[in-house]
């Protein structure tokens, strides 16, 4: 089922975060390392964060259509639900956190309190750019799914005022760098492979297509990677 697909998924994202913040910190370019106790309570954290969801009718969960407003307003009581659910467990305060505000952003606009910057919980920060990427690169059922140059785009215009920048760019950073040889199709039709990231604009790297390199960084916007092949 999608949900277990998707927690694992969360929690493997997660893990790839600390163990690229820990290798920063090892070459002194970040103040903080996150030890195997954390590390293991993050795990379990996107593993859980979304057991709330077990509280959701299944007819609105598997809506093959969009949801109605109200219908939206139920998934959104998922994470006090999760939050419930692990509170009558003797589980770590940052798992508890982290399923009660994995949907809240930086700048306020999530839910379930709008919390903003220092007081949502790290994990929760980390959780949540995990759960979103996953979320939107993963087909459900009433979409396919987003080609993961086209989330990280997004990612870019929106996510350094939800996200917390350290954890956003590092996330980004370490997304990117997988799809190094990867071969793309591009929007205008041309098949290529990604043999450069552009850190000033991570959504769009070079593309070599035949004998020709393609910057995306200084092609129209309208010019992006389409599809991962």
């Amino acid at each position: 089922p999608y949900n277990a697909h998707h927690t694992t998924h969360v929690a493997e994202y997660c893990m790839e975060v600390i163990d690229h913040i820990n290798a920063l910190y090892t070459r002194g370019e970040y103040k903080e390392f996150i030890g195997e106790n954390d590390r293991e309570q993050l795990y379990l954290a996107a593993l859980l964060h979304d057991l709330g969801k077990l509280k959701i009718p299944e007819k609105i969960l598997k809506k093959p259509e969009k949801l109605t407003d109200f219908e939206f307003e139920i998934i959104k009581t998922h994470p006090v639900e999760s939050h419930k659910i692990l509170k009558k467990c003797n589980v770590n305060p940052h798992i508890l956190n982290a399923a009660l505000m994995h949907h809240e952003r930086c700048d306020g606009s999530g839910y379930p309190y709008h919390l903003t910057g220092d007081k949502i919980d790290k994990f929760a920060k980390i959780v949540a750019i995990a759960d979103a990427y996953d979320a939107m690169t993963s087909a459900r059922v009433y979409r396919g799914p987003m080609c993961p140059f086209e989330v990280i785009r997004i990612f870019e215009d929106e996510g350094l005022q939800k996200y917390d920048t350290k954890f956003i760019m590092t996330f980004l950073e370490n997304i990117v760098i997988t799809y190094l040889s990867h071969r793309v199709r591009l929007s205008d039709g041309r098949i290529g492979t990604v043999v450069f990231v552009n850190s000033r604009a991570l959504s769009r790297p070079i593309v070599r297509c035949g004998d020709t390199y393609v910057d995306l960084s200084k092609e129209p916007p309208t010019l992006v990677i389409q599809e991962i092949l």
